[in-house]
């Protein structure tokens, strides 16, 4: 009987991980799909964030949302915002680019000044190429303001990070290692990787902010409470 039980353990675990692995294929797969169905220059963008809603869907506790259903509808209603989100993205990317080129033709004083900005540039479009499609799919409000969320939810969360500069770190040794995994799993794991951190940045952020509302972050508040602890030892 205890055999049956823990057979049936088994194989329902192994049931449930081979759906996991078929849903991110899957997912990938309609990623490559649609990214085609806009010819690519006007897909890749609405995919990539269709391919977030998904996976914020699962992170969420929505594991049994349809996806086809989730991703048409995603890509068809947010087509023409995240083709701008994308392209805007991708001119900041060619400028940081183009300055680098004149940055190795500048000398003395004049290549350390621009050699500043330019990282600070670079820092910042990484922190947008990370978190804006996830900070896009989680919030509706005006199309700017979502370059200045996603910076603003990186900068204030340096575990986040942290977090997703180690899952991408191992991803791309698993696709080194495995490429034959690229075609199915680079984006759809990936963008779990990066949406998992955005949800657990934001619900920091949500932390602190009930802290400093209640006044908990207070040098008052953390001794009341120290002096607490203290007399219930005592007691």
């Amino acid at each position: 009987m205890g055999n049956d039980n823990n057979y049936g353990l088994i194989s329902t675990r192994f049931y449930r991980m081979a759906e996991w692995i078929w849903r991110f294929a899957y997912v990938n797969l309609l990623w490559l799909g649609f990214s085609l169905l806009g010819l690519g220059f006007l897909g890749i963008f609405p995919a990539t964030v269709a391919v977030y809603a998904v996976v914020r869907k699962w992170l969420t506790g929505q594991t049994e949302v349809s996806i086809i259903k989730l991703f048409w509808s995603t890509f068809k209603a947010d087509f023409l915002r995240a083709n701008i989100l994308g392209y805007i993205l991708s001119a900041v990317g060619f400028v940081i680019w183009y300055n680098y080129q004149y940055l190795l033709t500048a000398t003395g004083f004049e290549h350390t000044i621009i050699l500043i900005f330019w990282l600070i540039a670079v820092v910042l479009f990484v922190l947008l190429v990370v978190f804006l499609f996830p900070v896009y799919v989680h919030f509706k409000m005006p199309l700017f303001h979502y370059f200045k969320a996603a910076i603003t939810i990186a900068l204030a969360s340096p575990l986040a990070l942290v977090s997703v500069g180690i899952g991408l770190w191992i991803a791309f040794q698993l696709f080194s290692f495995i490429p034959g995994l690229i075609p199915f799993y680079s984006v759809s794991l990936t963008g779990w990787l990066i949406m998992w951190a955005t949800l657990q940045a934001l619900q920091r952020i949500e932390r602190k902010k009930e802290r400093i509302e209640n006044n908990e972050d207070s040098i008052k508040y953390r001794w009341e409470k120290v002096k607490e602890k203290f007399s219930s030892s005592n007691d």
